[in-house]
């Protein structure tokens, strides 16, 4: 469960960034119960993929007495361990990517996203019910709590409490005693009764808010929703004051700034305002919203292209601003800040024009109100930022207020502004220099930034000058012919129905799938299979790794490479190839319009180019003209980490840094690099192809049999270099004084390379993530957000490998590995089995109503096992699997291995 301790508003009343209007006369429900005193939107949206479900407690971390400090965020996580995390699981939804809670300074936030049925909204709102407002600590035991003090105390560590630029933002005000989560040492001195307390205090109906949006029957969703919260027994039903807070005398109106290091340095300067939730300030903001917009207009127009201004609001209504200066040393830095200096005179006095006034309002005005989102996840996360982040109204009638306050507003309001003092007396309270950045002190900043104010540097909005016209780009004129001779027939075609797709295959071993998508703006060809660089040995893979970058100069003959860019830009198209390990591709888009011009292109780049010779000889001069270095291993211990997982994976090569030498380059030549690229491209076994676009059906199918047919068969069989690999992980080179550690613990094992079992790989992970996170985290606390992945190959040599990445600390690494090991022993449950079933539907049937998922779904199926059937009856194949068939995949594991890295 995730803890929010900074929090950037979207949608509050007044300190938003933007309102969502809704449409007039909109069937939203809004309504409370009198009895019990809940509120409850029903929102109806035409999205069916998804209901979105919200509980909203108004109390977080500011409603905390000190014996209660930390309990908001740890009753967040009773919560899902006793009540929501079990019972979920049966629909088919999976903890943090459907159902996750976030705690805040004045709120909880309880989310939870389900396939839209009635049923299932219905069951989330008895959950609810029964197991949170009858009575939670019935089945809240005290072993429960200190075994989850280890988990949240874990969580700290790794994320941590912000940092102390976060700190000097709030100074001494209450929320710095109140962060959600609170510390190490309020979650050690909390028990039973203090989080029973703030339960019964703050979880009432009274103080809470249910949600629901998705494609829905409102009516019937109301009377559930009544027929479930009206009884007045429910957990003290009333509704409690939250406690009045004057955010004004908290914090510090002072500037904070702070350099940043990397290629280029950054200076921040933050100011922080206080606005409270209160009608009248409505007039402020919005002159504030004015003067921001008037400050970005005239940076562009003066052309600080180095200096950047930015306002946002954070903790729900606390106003941050300020500039980014980025330069890349110490004198640049001051000559910027001189110039803010001088900036800052001249918006003063600077004259707004009617017609600039009137731009700058209806600016402001489209930014703040929007139109209302269409997809349920978006408006229920408005919701969560309306209800449960600010004072809960829906802005249906703001619009007319705030264009009214706008009309009226006169232009020396806004030039006379004094919101930012920043632009008087610039004062500092935090200073950040990393190491290895110039030294640089307050002093040096308020020196330079006051020079800017005396030395009458004009930055006076430039003067339009007539452009003179451009000379029009003479089209480039270009045959491209089609192939003459057809190699190939229609073998078969078929309709995918439930890929929304075709099949056509051809006898020269392509296989096309054209998939239709009315929403697409361009047409996509993806022209992929089998093969690459492994293929090579160790010896041979560096004087080919650069083939990637040669293959994407080839033109078109009679064209060169500087033509056929000329082409495809004034075709609105893109070209682009790519060899892998283990496979490769070659990618055009291009309008609809166009696809023939792009089969043409796709034909000619592998059966009738123009190698780049020129391009290859100048990069081959250039290397040869380097100075030699010695070869260097990598300080960074994370990149040594990464190459050592890669490595046992079989997906990096010890070669893949070496660098060439003289003699090697001078002897390279070109035609040897693309004799590869032709056994890559041309070998018609291993070939399939995708296009998606919003194409017509019957001549995109005779584009294929006319161009994909004139394919010559090629049928050779793949070549693999299967090189020794290490089979062993780097045990431990992190730093020893550090408590805690990134550890991956990583299998390897044979596979029988079917679909039913890749299916099954998947599913085999869903049980190991769900079975470690229950044992190593809930029950033994030694684990911090475990996750857990999977890597498989089906050729040249099949394996799968089973990856689990957390934080823990390094004494425990010997116990959780036996522990992962196992896992893998008893991890298929027929219970636990079906429910990942459901969760996997899911996910791949939204992952097939979606194009670009669809597309890379298609595209690595063809890869694994070149059988679109296969994806095509993915529901068949995944219902089929047994608790046998998971145990054949993880019986097979015999050991773990661990590495670590601070």
């Amino acid at each position: 469960m995730k803890q929010i301790l900074l929090v950037t508003s979207l949608l509050g009343f007044i300190t938003s960034e933007a309102q969502a209007i809704l449409p007039d006369n909109f069937p939203v429900i809004d309504q409370k119960i009198n009895e019990s005193g809940l509120h409850y939107i029903i929102h109806p949206v035409n999205d069916n993929s998804r209901a979105e479900i919200r509980l909203i407690i108004s109390a977080g971390s500011l409603m905390e007495t000190p014996e209660q400090a930390g309990g908001a965020h740890f009753l967040e996580h009773l919560v899902f361990k006793k009540s929501l995390f079990g019972n979920l699981e049966k629909l088919g939804v999976k903890l943090e990517r459907d159902f996750n809670a976030s705690t805040h300074y004045e709120s909880t936030i309880y989310k939870i996203s389900v396939p839209n049925t009635p049923e299932n909204i219905n069951l989330c709102l008895e959950i609810i019910r029964k197991n949170i407002f009858r009575d939670l600590f019935k089945e809240i035991s005290s072993s429960d709590i200190e075994k989850e003090k280890n988990v949240i105390i874990q969580e700290l560590r790794d994320r941590g409490n912000e940092g102390i630029f976060y700190h000097e933002k709030i100074g001494n005000s209450i929320f710095k005693n109140k962060l959600p989560g609170g510390t190490e040492a309020d979650i050690q001195k909390l028990d039973k009764t203090s989080l029973e307390s703030y339960f019964r205090k703050w979880y009432t109906t009274g103080n809470a808010h249910i949600v629901i949006v998705g494609d829905i029957n409102t009516s019937a969703t109301e009377k559930k929703i009544i027929s479930l919260f009206k009884d007045t027994t429910l957990s003290h039903h009333q509704s409690v004051n939250n406690p009045a807070i004057d955010y004004a005398s908290l914090i510090p109106k002072q500037n904070v700034f702070s350099i940043q290091q990397g290629k280029q340095k950054t200076l921040s300067i933050d100011w922080i305002a206080v606005t409270q939730k209160k009608t009248e300030d409505l007039k402020n903001t919005l002159i504030q919203k004015l003067y921001t917009e008037l400050i970005r207009q005239n940076i562009a127009h003066t052309g600080l292209q180095n200096i950047t201004f930015f306002d946002d609001w954070f903790l729900g209504n606390i106003f941050h601003s300020g500039f980014e200066i980025r330069a890349k040393d110490k004198a640049s830095l001051h000559k910027s800040y001189e110039q803010l200096g001088a900036f800052s005179v001249q918006i003063k006095k600077q004259k707004i024009s009617q017609e600039q006034f009137d731009i700058l309002k209806q600016k402001v005005i489209k930014s703040i109100f929007i139109p209302f989102p269409n997809r349920a996840i978006d408006i229920a996360t408005y919701y969560e930022d309306i209800i449960g982040r600010h004072q809960y109204i829906i802005p249906a009638e703001k619009r007319f207020i705030a264009q009214k306050i706008l009309d009226d507003l006169k232009e020396e309001e806004i030039r006379l502004y004094n919101g930012f003092p920043w632009f008087n007396t610039p004062q500092f309270s935090l200073l950040q220099v990393p190491l290895e950045s110039f030294d640089i002190t307050e002093n040096d900043l308020s020196n330079s930034f006051r020079t800017g104010k005396k030395s009458g540097i004009k930055l006076e909005r430039p003067i339009a000058v007539e452009k003179e016209t451009n000379k029009e780009t003479l089209p480039v004129h270009y045959t491209i012919a089609s192939p003459k001779t057809a190699f190939a027939k229609v073998a078969s075609e078929k309709q995918l129905s439930h890929l929304n797709a075709y099949q056509i295959r051809l006898s020269n071993g392509i296989n096309v799938i054209l998939t239709p998508d009315s929403k697409a703006e361009k047409s996509t060809i993806i022209y992929y299979g089998r093969g690459g660089f492994l293929q090579l040995s160790d010896t041979d893979y560096p004087l080919y790794k650069d083939l990637n970058y040669y293959a994407n100069q080839i033109g078109i003959k009679p064209y060169k490479y500087s033509i056929l860019s000329e082409i495809l830009s004034q075709n609105d198209t893109s070209y682009s190839s790519y060899i892998g390990n283990y496979s490769n591709e070659i990618r055009i888009t291009a309008p609809d319009k166009n696809l023939e011009l792009a089969l043409k292109l796709l034909y000619h780049s592998i059966y009738n180019y123009v190698l780049p010779i020129e391009d290859f000889r100048a990069d081959i001069q250039q290397k040869l003209q380097e100075e030699d270095k010695d070869e260097q291993t990598s300080g960074n211990e994370y990149a040594q980490f990464q190459q050592s997982e890669e490595l046992f994976l079989g997906n990096y090569r010890k070669a893949e840094s070496k660098k060439l030498t003289k003699q090697e380059l001078k002897n390279i030549d070109i035609s040897w690099l693309f004799i590869f690229y032709n056994q890559i491209f041309r070998n018609t076994t291993d070939r399939a192809v995708l296009i998606s676009g919003n194409f017509n059906m019957q001549q995109a199918k005779a584009l294929v049999i006319k161009y994909f047919g004139a394919y010559k068969t090629t049928h050779q069989i793949l070549q693999w270099q299967t090189g020794s690999f290490p089979i062993s992980l780097k045990e431990d080179f992190a730093p020893e004084n550090e408590m805690r550690k990134d550890v991956t613990l990583i299998t390897k094992s044979p596979v029988v390379p079917s679909a039913k079992n890749i299916f099954a790989i998947q599913l085999a992970k869903e049980l190991l993530q769900s079975l470690f996170f229950e044992t190593a985290r809930n029950r033994y606390g030694k684990v911090y957000s475990p996750s857990v992945s999977f890597d498989y190959k089906t050729y040249p040599i099949p394996s799968v490998s089973f990856i689990v990445k957390f934080r823990s600390e390094k004494e425990d690494i010997p116990f959780l590995k036996n522990l992962f090991l196992n896992l893998m022993k008893d991890s298929a449950d027929a219970h636990a089995l079906e429910n990942s079933k459901k969760a996997f539907l899911i996910s791949m049937t939204e992952k097939i109503n979606d194009p670009y998922s669809k597309e890379k779904e298609i595209v690595q199926s063809c890869i694994d096992q070149l059988n679109i059937e296969d994806l095509e009856n993915y529901e068949s194949l995944i219902n089929s699997i047994t608790v046998d068939d998971i145990n054949a995949i993880l019986s097979s594991v015999k050991s773990v291995d661990a590495q670590l890295i601070q």
